[in-house]
């Protein structure tokens, strides 16, 4: 029996703490409105198709217990979002993503009951951004998430400041994120009361113009972790046969730094991008990230494409099976999410503007298709098709 506290989070406390926040938003709003009639600038709609094929330690989904299971999906993922300018300097952004997934190992209920069963799930991603000066921009977030087995609110904030005659910007943010979700055991049964987990997340980071076709850009971004941080349908392998749950400590602290440089070759139409991305946490688990993005215009058709690859350190506390001596306070976890491997990602953009506003921007009127392909050495492979549109408004 696992005795530890989680993090309590009674539901009137967080309905009015969104009511707090739903306030807070119309009233910052209100303030910013002048006698600019309210513009629909943009509105986007993107539809995703992502299949994945692989087998984890950590999923059932297998004839026998002790051997990898299988973490085949279908992923069904539809996008609206769109852009209203209230006036010259209040801008509002919402994008609404559902998700359905189809597969036995993502739901722990499904494996037991009915491997066909669908999961659900959708977002609201609101963005405020307010202009308070002429060189300071202030942003809000609110991004609640809806789910069978798991609700989800977070709210944030950010700074923008530039300088240096506009060719440098600092920004400066934090968010904070609860999660609530039904703790369900390995063979697939409600073992308890929901459980929860809470995030505050900070981050700086300044982007610099060198010329008029190069900028650099750098960002650092750390994590606090509390509560019930596993995934609770994990499990681990026994050495001597059956399984047991996943077990993670209470707390993590993530850290990452991350640098991009971008080149303009006007002359051919052509955008360069290379970015890397180190992570540490206090599980021990260490990652490196690296990309390159070619962007090629002609005329009004844009090719894009790029290549990630990414390598990154098992936790310490990461096996294959748990040994017979293991005690059950130990931490544990046998996710493949997690273990040592190297990833690789190659992606393919073609966007077509049939209407431009001018320079393309957001008001832009655009189809685009794509195409990415995702594997990584521990036999996980993934395909996702895309095909968005995007309606520009004057």
């Amino acid at each position: 029996m696992d005795d530890r506290p989680a993090v309590a989070a009674p539901a009137a406390t967080r309905a009015s703490a969104w009511a707090l926040v739903g306030l807070l938003t119309f009233a910052s709003a209100a303030a910013a409105a002048q006698a600019d009639e309210p513009t629909f600038e943009y509105a986007g709609y993107r539809f995703g198709l992502f299949n994945q094929r692989g087998r984890g330690l950590q999923s059932r989904a297998a004839n026998d217990s002790a051997m990898p299971g299988s973490e085949d999906a279908w992923i069904f993922q539809s996008i609206l979002d769109f852009q209203l300018r209230q006036d010259r300097n209040a801008v509002h952004n919402v994008a609404i993503p559902v998700d359905v997934v189809s597969a036995a190992s993502t739901d722990a209920l499904d494996a037991v009951a009915t491997a066909s069963r669908e999961t659900e799930s959708v977002d609201v991603d609101y963005l405020l951004t307010l202009r308070d000066t002429e060189h300071t921009t202030y942003q809000l977030r609110m991004r609640p998430h809806l789910e069978e087995h798991w609700h989800a609110e977070s709210l944030g904030g950010a700074i923008l400041h530039s300088f240096a005659d506009d060719n440098a910007v600092l920004r400066v943010g934090a968010e904070l994120t609860l999660d609530s979700f039904d703790k369900i055991g390995p063979a697939g049964f409600h073992s308890g009361p929901w459980v929860h987990r809470f995030a505050a997340t900070f981050h700086a980071g300044i982007s610099q113009l060198l010329s008029p076709t190069t900028m650099v850009s750098a960002l650092y971004q750390f994590t606090a972790q509390f509560g019930f941080l596993e995934t609770t349908y994990n499990s681990v392998p026994y050495e001597q046969g059956g399984r047991i749950e996943e077990l993670l400590p209470r707390t993590r602290g993530r850290h990452s730094i991350s640098g991009e440089l971008r080149q303009a070759i006007l002359e051919t139409g052509t955008y360069l991008m290379l970015s890397y991305r180190f992570y540490g946490d206090s599980f021990q688990a260490y990652a490196h990230s690296a990309q390159a993005t070619v962007t090629q215009e002609l005329g009004d058709l844009w090719l894009r494409g790029h290549y990630r690859f990414h390598y990154q350190d098992a936790p310490e506390f990461w096996m294959a099976y748990a040994p017979v001596d293991l005690q059950l306070w130990e931490p544990r976890t046998a996710d493949s999410d997690l273990e040592t491997l190297y990833a690789q990602e190659i992606g393919l953009n073609a966007r077509w503007f049939f209407e431009r506003q001018g320079a393309l921007t957001a008001r832009s009127s655009f189809v685009q298709v794509g195409y990415l392909y995702y594997f990584r050495s521990n036999g996980l492979e993934m395909h996702l098709g895309t095909v968005e549109i995007g309606i520009g408004f004057q």
